[in-house]
């Protein structure tokens, strides 16, 4: 999947620009290096899929980690999916203080 070079654009209306809202920090959301950590859910709630997941840890605690880790970070989508949304190499960090 590829990520769009702007998330979000001006729109157009009959020759009069309108500028996009955005939920928050605006800066943080034009950010096209943006990295993401996509879920996916079972009907009853729990985890059924996420990526970047440290080797050795279930799927579930990791989204548990994530979500007790970060603020603000996590957006739910559509159809039992999600997304939480990190600057680069925040991942990484993630990653090395859920093993320790």
């Amino acid at each position: 999947m590829s990520v769009p070079e702007r998330p979000f654009t001006d729109n157009q209306v009959m020759g009069k620009t309108i500028l996009p809202e955005f939920p928050g920090d605006e800066k943080r959301w034009r950010m096209s290096t943006m990295e993401m950590v996509h879920v996916v859910f079972l009907n009853n709630g729990s985890v059924q899929k996420i990526t970047h997941c440290p080797e050795g840890m279930s799927f579930q605690s990791w989204f548990n980690f994530l979500s007790r880790s970060t603020v603000d970070r996590y957006e739910p989508l559509s159809g039992g999916r999600g997304v939480f949304r990190f600057e680069p190499g925040e991942i990484e960090d993630l990653n090395r203080k859920a093993l320790a």
